[in-house]
């Protein structure tokens, strides 16, 4: 077999994706506002980062003669430092975040800001000292007033910056300051700018040149005016059809469920495989809770999610990734047996703002680990000392009955974790940390958080923090399915059930091909089940697997059946039983390759 054989799939989609390439760079040659729909694995960032090196080419003298900039804004801080990281010193390519730009571009024009802020209520600060405004600023995010000062709220920015964008006069500088606007994750951008930059630029043909990098398919996020689909009759429209993320297998069932952005998959030498796990041999009650109805009971769902990620794990190569995904944070809470501390810091948790919490993980547990392992480097890590913290036999004793005492501790309550750290001496306690335990043995009652006093909250078991912290972890096996979007892991489990009324996807997923028509009013919710849908499905890289713990529908179930194939869907039990005896020996002949 030749090189050229083995590499087949791959020679195909690199040849279509070098042609994707060079019509962005013809687009931005022309001049004209392009948009690149870019499916999952199609190698969006790459193309990003290609047309922003066309502009270093090709435009650098230019911008840099008439003193302007060409900007490439995405979603994050991280993802601005990952291209700023890619271009030269002196690139007359700017990365910025959406916030970061427009901030940029509005900050100069102090006299019409100071007045929208005094004139406009929604501008009102709900603190600070409200004297006259003179200046206005734009650092943390939060809106309040000192000193003359008015600072804004991050969505502040943008609706100040959109209301600028109404003056003709800033318009013009603003397209000779900018000539060129690269936007990545359209999808995810600000609705409001957006159709502004269609209405006053894209529309009449009029500077700056604007390239939207992204998919419409991708547009999870409800709650930030998220503005998805682009749709204008001056955008030049370019499709990328290829996926360099996920083997043959996976790509099939893609194009089936999006068959207007066709893909060839990159990947040789690895089938895939597409697998549906039903759990209609399970012959129990089952939960009739709100937004629970005709779901597995908890400690069910927990055992055979566990019983089928095990199995998984034990029949695919040992350097595989395997990563279950499950429709809310709740969900997956109560999966994993930290739904009390969910309920109590709320979100909190995702974004490690809890004192307690982000002190037992970055310090407790790597400490109470290093002292099990005798790991001294672990030791000095977890404490942020540079010098050997044990020096003579009695600091040895102390170590070890701080372990045993952890030991013991780390099965009951979080209070007596606490407390074991505290009365040994060893490890430095966080001023914050002292002052709730100050609190808590001056009064108990003391509210910690909405729903819950220091006491209630310090009185919880310990290995809910434990649980909680293994999700935090990068490498966590469960995650929640919006918090999965733009990852990719060897193996997804795409947990189908119950847990929010947002999401339906037995109700809405046979309406992507078809099967079932889209009720009048139901477009957005159809769009919103189908997109999130799509995202999980586009994770694997190697094999999906449906885990669906309610009952089916007729539609439902044969919508499953015609992606994955009636040979492919099995129930809990027999997949247990049968699933790994068919896979092990090409399990076995893929890794070889």
């Amino acid at each position: 077999m030749t090189e050229s054989s083995i590499e087949a799939n791959y020679n195909r989609a690199k040849l279509e994706a070098d042609k994707v390439d060079l019509l962005i760079a013809e687009a931005l040659e022309n001049g004209c506002s392009f948009l690149v729909e870019a499916g999952a694995g199609s190698g969006k960032t790459y193309s990003l980062n290609q047309a922003a090196a066309w502009v270093q080419e090709n435009k650098w003298a230019e911008y840099r003669k008439n003193a302007q900039s060409a900007v490439c804004i995405t979603y994050t801080n991280a993802a601005v430092e990952v291209i700023k990281e890619r271009l030269p010193e002196n690139s007359p390519v700017l990365p910025r975040t959406i916030h970061a730009f427009a901030w940029e571009a509005i900050k100069q024009y102090q006299s019409f800001l100071v007045k929208t802020v005094t004139e406009n209520l929604d501008y009102m600060p709900d603190e600070g000292d409200f004297a006259r405004v003179d200046e206005v600023r734009y650092t943390l995010g939060n809106r309040y007033r000192e000193n003359g000062v008015q600072y804004l709220y991050h969505d502040d920015v943008l609706k100040l910056f959109c209301e600028l964008l109404d003056n003709g006069k800033f318009r013009r500088m603003f397209a000779d300051r900018y000539p060129l606007i690269l936007i990545d994750e359209y999808q995810d951008s600000y609705g409001p700018i957006v159709e502004k930059f269609v209405e006053y630029f894209i529309e009449p043909g009029a500077a700056p040149q604007f390239g939207f990098f992204g998919d419409a398919w991708q547009t999870i996020y409800q709650s930030n005016k998220a503005c998805g689909a682009i749709s204008s009759d001056w955008l030049k429209v370019i499709r990328k059809g290829s996926n360099f993320r996920s083997a043959p297998r996976i790509v099939r069932l893609l194009n089936d469920i999006r068959p207007d952005l066709p893909q060839t998959s990159a990947i040789d030498g690895f089938e895939g495989e597409v697998v549906v796990i039903t759990n209609d041999d399970y012959s129990g009650s089952r939960r009739n809770d709100r937004n629970f109805k005709g779901e597995l009971p908890p400690d069910v769902l927990r055992e055979r999610l566990d019983e089928v990620t095990g199995l998984i794990r034990g029949n695919v190569l040992p350097e595989e990734t395997t990563k279950t995904l499950m429709i809310t944070h709740k969900v997956l809470a109560s999966q994993q047996g930290y739904d009390e501390l969910l309920a109590i810091i709320g979100d909190a948790l995702r974004d490690e703002e809890d004192v307690f919490l982000i002190f037992f993980k970055d310090v407790v547990e790597p400490v109470y680990r290093a002292l099990c392992e005798s790991d001294h480097a672990g030791l000095f890590e977890a404490l942020g000392v540079k010098r050997y913290p044990i020096n003579k036999k009695s600091d040895k004793i102390r170590w070890h009955e701080l372990r045993r005492s952890l030991e013991s501790a780390r099965n009951s309550k979080a209070i007596d974790v606490v407390n074991a750290v505290v009365g040994s001496g060893l490890v430095p306690i966080p001023p914050k940390i002292e002052g709730w335990m100050s609190l808590y043995r001056g009064d108990s009652s003391t509210l910690y958080a909405s729903s819950a006093s220091i006491g209630q909250y310090l009185g919880l078991d310990y290995q809910q923090f434990v649980a909680a912290i293994e999700f935090l972890q990068p490498d966590a096996s469960f995650s929640t399915e919006h918090g999965v979007k733009g990852e990719e892991y060897d193996n997804v489990v795409f947990a189908i059930g119950r847990g929010w009324n947002l999401y339906q996807f037995d109700v809405y997923a046979p309406m992507i091909t078809g099967q079932v028509p889209i009720p009048s009013g139901k477009q957005a919710s159809f769009e919103r089940n189908r997109n999130l849908f799509y995202v999980c499905c586009s994770r694997p890289r190697k094999r999906l697997f449906f885990f669906v713990s309610i009952p089916l529908s007729l539609e439902f179930r044969s919508f499953l059946h015609d992606l994955a194939g009636e040979e492919n869907c099995y129930t809990y039990g027999d997949f247990l039983r049968e699933w790994p005896e068919r896979t092990i020996a090409a399990c076995v002949k893929n890794g070889a390759s």
